[in-house]
């Protein structure tokens, strides 16, 4: 099953990126920023009392996790702004944002 189309459930999709990303539920309930129990309600199946769906950015998210995590070292680019040189604001006049 690839990740990148919606697959037959969500709970597959999960499971899957949990196990390709080789992280038990608290170490995958903690990446997604989700506590244990948003993950469980996560992973019970459509229809099940308790269970919920899935945003579409939730999919997008864990998709990407994955890929980066499947990523060679020398190519996963840290998460996070980019660096600043040393001595230098990310601001130049009054509240305008340099990129």
């Amino acid at each position: 099953m690839s990740l990148h189309r919606k697959p037959k459930s969500q709970q597959a999709f999960l499971l899957e990126a949990m196990q390709r990303m080789e992280m038990d539920p608290d170490q995958f309930a903690r990446r997604l920023g989700a506590s244990r129990r948003r993950l469980d309600d996560w992973l019970k199946r459509t229809g099940e009392p308790g269970s919920i769906e899935l945003d579409p950015v939730i999919w997008t998210f864990v998709r990407e996790l994955v890929e980066r995590a499947e990523m060679p070292d020398s190519a996963a680019a840290p998460l996070g702004p980019p660096e600043v040189p040393q001595g230098r604001s990310r601001f130049s006049s009054p509240g305008r944002w340099v990129a």
